[in-house]
């Protein structure tokens, strides 16, 4: 029983110090929302030299050759 204890509180240890990296590497936050339409979009802030910059990431829907998935817009000096 004693070695089950100490594998599961080796593994919580390792979990912790995968958080922390993914917390440092960390550059923003995004939720899902839906537009008046129903279209699905993003919306959220990106950190950028220590700033807090709101954005929003729209799908492009005209896509033609060698385009961009999705758009990206700064909320910053509305």
């Amino acid at each position: 029983m004693q070695k089950e204890i100490s594998s599961t509180s080796s593994s919580k240890t390792t979990k912790k110090s995968e958080q922390s990296s993914w917390t440092k590497n960390k550059i923003g936050s995004l939720w899902t929302k839906k537009n008046n339409s129903g279209k699905t979009f993003l919306s959220g802030e990106i950190v950028m030299d220590g700033k807090k910059v709101p954005c929003l990431i729209f799908k492009n829907d005209y896509q033609e050759g060698n385009t961009p998935h999705f758009h990206i817009y700064s909320l910053e000096g509305e």
